[in-house]
């Protein structure tokens, strides 16, 4: 089982900016036992499979999803503090992330190879946060509004 856990982000200066767009109440089906949450999002329009980690403060795409949406690694590098200990990543901002009928614009992310395949990333807090969401785990639903 696939166990990533980020515990704390370190403090970004400068204000988030906010966009996020939903279509009414939206669920989106999860793959999974129980113990591991898996969701079919979009980054930058390409498709790909993450870990739904409500612990987790800020979304992780692996260096291969990074290079095949087209993200670059920004120059600001932030530490991240993990299960597994501390280390840095490259910061950068996904243009879009969209979970079923819910797309968030500019949504920070780090870079880092802690999402083994076939996994393409983590969504964290830095996505789910911009909307109000609740899992069903007997339904296997993520709902976000």
């Amino acid at each position: 089982m696939i166990r990533v856990a980020l515990l704390a982000l370190a403090l970004v200066t400068g204000a988030a900016r906010v966009d996020a767009d939903w279509a009414g109440n939206n669920e989106v089906p999860l793959d999974g036992g129980g113990s591991a949450w898996l969701v079919h999002a979009m980054i930058d329009g390409t498709r790909g499979t993450f870990l739904l980690d409500t612990g987790a403060s800020v979304c992780v795409v692996s260096p291969a999803t990074a290079a095949r949406v087209g993200v670059r690694n920004g120059t600001e590098r932030i530490e991240l503090h993990t299960a597994n200990g501390t280390f840095q990543a490259p910061l950068v901002t996904l243009r879009t992330v969209e979970i079923g009928a819910t797309r968030a614009r500019d949504v920070q992310a780090v870079v880092h190879q802690a999402v083994p395949p076939p996994l393409d990333g983590i969504i964290g807090l830095s996505f789910l946060n911009r909307f109000s969401y609740a899992i069903d785990p007997r339904r296997r639903m993520l709902r976000l509004h």
